[in-house]
């Protein structure tokens, strides 16, 4: 495990400024796992994501470059999840239904409920 994972940056505030990678968010979430009661705040919190935003991460991590377009632009999440979840139905990969499910119920919340 990298030090990183055990410093002061979150996983979000490293992959904004390029120094990890979207799938290595896995081994924050299993470095908050193993911290046990030595780690106090919430894994959303932990990672360095809003609520909603960690609602989008735990239906699939690809939503990751969305979060970062979102934050960067300054616009509503639902702007950029939109797309996503366009892009992943275009493909038609049988595996995505459970994704496209979620993302798409998402994505029908009010605007105030999901971003």
């Amino acid at each position: 495990m990298s030090d990183a994972v055990h410093g002061l940056d979150t996983f979000f505030s490293l992959y904004d400024a390029g120094r990890v990678s979207a799938e290595q968010i896995d081994d924050f979430v299993d470095a908050w796992h193993e911290a046990g009661d030595d780690e106090q705040r919430p894994l959303a919190e932990y990672l360095g994501v809003t609520d909603k935003e960690y609602g989008i991460l735990v239906i699939t991590d690809r939503a990751l470059p969305a979060i970062l377009a979102a934050r960067r632009a300054n616009r509503p999440l639902r702007e950029f999840v939109a797309p996503l979840f366009e892009a992943l139905q275009a493909a038609g990969d049988p595996s995505d239904r459970p994704v496209l499910y979620a993302l798409g119920g998402w994505l029908e919340k009010p605007a105030a409920a999901s971003g």
